[in-house]
């Protein structure tokens, strides 16, 4: 019985989702525990733990400005000061309850879904020779600033190879790097028929259908964009799913429009098929969150991207349009433009749909193989060696004396 602790962190939905479809996929798989834990749920500073999930959603949903240079600034960053990134102090706040987790529940791996778990693995491998095998994933299409200070780690799982140098040059090994991909639900890969899936979600099996999703709202503006879409298929026939998540405002706002003749919308709040209503799209208007845009990938459907985006997500589109299964928009008019271009043109939909298949992956299915077949840990010398009340005192001495000597190898390089 293979026992995996998956750590997550609350910025943004994607690391939790990400946290749960992994579980659900490695217990369809059997034989194995799989236990979960937010690392903001056990940081005894509770300031520290609202700056990393409360403070990055208002950051990037209202100073996207600001978020977007602090992004640049880090990103320019030597990665031989992998060893003194911000986020550090909350991270070594969570030494001792993470490790009274450990040593309880006694995982063969730990698999993270966000960086604060590759740093913490990282951290405590500067004076820990730790027993289980650690697994991490990043959900975006760049390897974005801080991932440096998770090189020790024993595996890190990349979208696929075009991402290998960025991992080097970060400070990783090679043989570290799993190019699964991004792992996103599996039920995005099934086969469906979508004239049937319409007709069951009440729509009309031959009629244009765009589905819109924008992750809860955040700055780009889900409930603005609908309406321009709307506006923009004005004369036309064609359907409107509407996603709205938790943007329970959005999604009332909806409730209350009148639409013009031809137009049918389908108004949803946060459910847990979006696959199921993506399938029903000829085209997702959508931001460029790293998951979303792979589960439209997989799904194989054109998807036409807002470019008011924050930093990760503009390498997210970047990567998409390069990859030729993008278009963007950055106002009402090209809104227009590119959507009745992919409402009357088939054939540049069947080339866009044709083009995602060379990046789909069946990520979470592969990355659960993977982790099932690690070895057994054996904690017997680790226990002994763990001091809970001076466990974070040494690691933080020893990030000192790391840090010291990186900036110097990097000084000489």
């Amino acid at each position: 019985m293979v026992k995996v602790l998956i750590l997550t962190v609350t910025a943004g939905n994607a690391h939790d989702a990400c946290a749960a479809g992994m579980k659900r996929e490695l217990e369809k798989k059997g034989n194995c525990t799989v236990k979960i834990i937010n690392l903001m749920d056990i940081c005894p500073n509770r300031l520290n733990a609202w700056y990393s999930t409360g403070g990055y959603r208002f950051a990037v949903g209202k100073v996207p400005a600001f978020y977007d240079a602090f992004y640049k600034m880090y990103e320019k960053r030597s990665p031989y000061a992998r060893y003194s990134i911000p986020s550090q102090g909350t991270i070594l706040s969570v030494i001792p309850r993470f490790l009274k987790e450990i040593l309880k529940f006694k995982p063969d791996v730990v698999y993270s879904t966000q960086f604060y778990g590759s740093v913490l693995i990282t951290d405590l491998k500067l004076i820990y020779d730790l027993p289980f095998k650690s697994v991490t994933s990043t959900l975006d299409y760049a390897i974005c600033p801080f991932w440096e200070a998770g090189v020790g780690v024993d595996y890190f799982n990349i979208p696929n190879e075009d991402f290998i140098d960025d991992c080097i040059y970060k400070g990783y090994k090679k043989e570290q790097l799993l190019p699964l991909g991004v792992p996103v639900d599996g039920r995005t890969l099934e086969k469906t028929d979508k004239k049937a899936v319409r007709e069951n979600l009440g729509l009309d099996g031959n009629v244009f259908t765009v589905a819109v999703m924008f992750g809860g709202g955040l700055w780009q503006g889900g409930y603005k964009n609908f309406k321009q879409l709307v506006k923009a298929l004005k004369g036309r026939k064609a359907q409107i799913i509407m996603i709205n998540g938790r943007d329970e405002k959005s999604f009332k706002k909806i409730n209350r429009l009148e639409f013009p003749e031809g137009i049918k919308v389908l108004n949803l709040r946060y459910t847990e098929d979006v696959p199921l209503y993506l399938s029903a799209a000829d085209a997702v208007v959508n931001k460029a969150g790293g998951a979303s845009v792979t589960e439209i990938v997989n799904l194989g459907i054109p998807m036409l991207v807002t470019e008011k985006l924050i930093m990760q997500e503009k390498y997210n589109l970047a990567y998409m349009k390069k990859k030729g299964v993008a278009l963007s928009f950055k106002n009402a008019k090209t809104l227009k433009q590119n959507i009745l271009k992919l409402m009357d043109d088939f054939d540049a939909r069947r080339e866009m749909s044709e083009n995602t298949v060379a990046l789909r992956k069946d990520a979470a299915g592969e990355l659960a193989h993977f982790i099932l077949s690690q070895p057994e840990a054996d904690y017997s010398a680790f226990e002994d060696k763990v001091d809970l009340t001076t466990a974070k005192k040494q690691v933080k001495q020893a990030l000192k004396r790391a840090d010291k000597k990186e900036k110097k190898t990097g000084k000489n390089q």
